[in-house]
């Protein structure tokens, strides 16, 4: 590995994510009306859980005296200012592949074209370039032992942080959530001549789609945290002026920007896998989730056992009505 080029990018010390839980079917994730604010360790093993979820960051408590997510009694909203200026670096997607195994990565694409890890036969690691038709068309991510999915990231500082060198990575797999939230980056950038200082709120909304079967699910969005956009703006040349005033220089994106054009492409790879796992596949099955197994089995077990009562008694009349057509007619005198 070539130490000048490892991958140099914002430390994250917690991770943004909407909250889910496993689906009715297996393998499935179903969302919550909620945010989760995750550290970057893990909780507690407990016996039968091969991998800890992570644990909550100690800033959710503060984010739940919030207004709108006391009355929501979830974390619906955070405050949050762009960490770079320019939405390109503000907001990436791609998919990873990861050995499911190891948690090792393995390849990186775009749709196109991808990078994929290899190793030769002196176990010397190479990057090989190939196409990427996305995980659903792709025979290597399909492969037993591997896992890919799009990965949606966003960074974010969120006011009130007590570290101003760290940040915050807003993380997903939605196709729909990079979608709103480039296009929101992209009119905010040019309405305020850059991203850094804006007042914004990370929040929560609902959609559904023949996709879902018309079902609700739960996404992410950016709004104004300000009265109107002109009070916004005033904010921000405040902010502006007074970083300059005092000498400082807040632009961040040439600094991660330079250094990813030199990166090795090996630790272009390299991510926590522990950190997406929710994307593929659940680790523990919840409380909510086992209750609602369990009153879908009772429904299905009564179910049948109506069923099974009406096929009963259907049996029982047809059989009486075939008894009674066979009874010799009586003739009268």
């Amino acid at each position: 590995m070539n130490l000048k080029t490892i991958a140099i990018t914002p430390f994250a010390q917690g991770i943004i994510k909407v909250d889910c839980e496993a689906g009715d079917e297996p393998g499935t994730i179903q969302t919550r009306p909620g945010m989760i604010v995750c550290a970057r360790h893990h909780e507690t093993s407990e016996p039968g859980v091969v991998a800890p979820a992570l644990a909550k960051h100690p800033i959710q408590d503060r984010l739940m005296e919030r207004e709108a997510n006391r009355e929501a009694n979830a974390i619906v909203e955070v405050p949050v200012k762009m960490f770079f200026n320019k939405t390109d670096n503000a907001i990436t997607a791609n998919y990873r592949a990861y050995d499911t195994g190891t948690g090792a990565p393995l390849c990186t694409g775009d749709g196109k074209n991808a990078r994929r890890l290899s190793e030769a036969g002196d176990t010397t690691q190479t990057i090989t370039q190939v196409p990427c038709p996305g995980p659903d068309r792709c025979a290597f991510a399909q492969a037993a032992g591997n896992a890919c999915r799009r990965q949606v990231k966003m960074v974010v500082q969120i006011d009130g942080q007590d570290d101003l060198l760290s940040v915050f990575e807003v993380r997903s797999s939605s196709i729909n959530n990079f979608r709103t939230l480039t296009a929101q980056l992209r009119m905010i950038e040019l309405r305020f001549a850059g991203l850094r200082h804006v007042p914004l709120k990370l929040q929560m909304w609902m959609a559904s789609s023949v996709a879902s079967n018309y079902q609700p699910f739960d996404l992410l969005r950016l709004s104004i945290n300000a009265a109107s956009d002109a009070d916004a703006m005033t904010l921000v040349k405040q902010a502006r002026d007074a970083a300059s005033a005092q000498g400082l220089i807040d632009e961040f994106d040439e600094v991660f920007a330079g250094a990813a054009g030199e990166q090795d492409p090996i630790e272009t790879l390299s991510d926590d896998f522990q950190l997406v796992s929710d994307f593929y596949e659940p680790t523990r099955v919840t409380r909510r989730v086992a209750q609602r197994q369990s009153e879908s089995a009772t429904t299905t077990e009564a179910a049948k056992e109506s069923a099974g009562s009406v096929i009963a008694d259907a049996v029982r009349r047809a059989s009486e009505s075939r008894a009674k057509t066979s009874e010799p007619e009586s003739v009268e005198p």
